[in-house]
């Protein structure tokens, strides 16, 4: 016997399903809404770096040689980061963000002093000094995280991954002596690092600090000088390999 309610019934179970479903979507629309949206942050911390330097010498004047040595030096660089960008909710507590982000460096950087090679003739690595020093750098970064809601990281708390692509200015010096020849080349070039890490914010839906750690690595080739054609005249090669671990702790505002 198939059993009826009555249309008065009915009427009440309705609006207290769909009441209901309002007070979960607005609760989980305040959730997320006061993370939701622009937010700014600045952070310093230390970047531990290993570098190799490594010089090419060719020369085509039979018999034509070409030979190359490397050198390896860390350097510790001071880091001031500022940060802005825009985060949104995509699943419950998980978020995903874009961010645009402005470093300075300072600090001694990586220095060494090539010594392989005799510095007699042009068929001969020539030693020398170099150094590499960061500036500054822009970056677009990507991150996902997720917020809890509460324990130790607090209200608006989160733990998140990011990953992004930088343009990193760099002073590079290279010194050589080839027995009757020294000098340094210096100038300032571009590098563009990729850069993967994690991190945890702690504090209020608004006011959070930011602990986050980074692996970055870019390579540098400096233009060739000389042809190889003559005695005198070798081609000079120059590339740089940066490895760092990067530390920052810092403050972030949601707005």
């Amino acid at each position: 016997m198939k059993a009826h309610w009555p249309a008065g019934r009915r009427a009440p179970l309705r609006r207290g399903a769909a009441a209901a479903a309002c007070v979960l979507v607005l609760a989980t629309a305040q959730y997320a809404g006061a993370q939701d949206g622009v937010y700014a942050g600045v952070a310093a911390g230390r970047d531990q770096a290993a570098v190799d330097y490594t010089k090419g010498v060719g020369l085509d004047v039979p018999p034509a040689t070409y030979r190359t040595a490397t050198d390896s030096a860390d350097g510790g660089f001071g880091t001031v980061r500022a940060s802005l960008g825009y985060r949104a909710f995509v699943a419950g507590r998980a978020y995903v963000a874009g961010e645009f982000e402005a470093g300075f460096h300072g600090g001694d950087g990586a220095a060494g002093f090539l010594q392989q090679g005799t510095g007699l003739g042009d068929r001969d690595v020539w030693p020398g000094l170099w150094t590499f020093d960061k500036r500054r750098t822009l970056g677009a970064n990507a991150r996902l995280g997720y917020a809890p809601g509460s324990g130790l990281l607090g209200e608006g708390g989160s733990v998140y991954l990011v990953t992004g692509v930088h343009w990193l200015r760099v002073h590079a010096e290279r010194g050589f002596d080839n027995g009757v020849v020294s000098r340094v080349d210096a100038g300032d070039h571009t590098l563009r690092p990729w850069v993967a890490g994690a991190g945890l914010e702690l504090g209020s839906r608004t006011d959070c600090i930011r602990v986050e750690v980074r692996r970055a690595a870019g390579d540098l080739e400096l233009p060739t000088t000389g042809d190889g054609s003559a005695i005198g005249m070798p081609r000079l090669d120059h590339a740089f390999i940066m490895r760092e671990w990067e530390v920052l702790v810092g403050y972030a505002r949601s707005f």
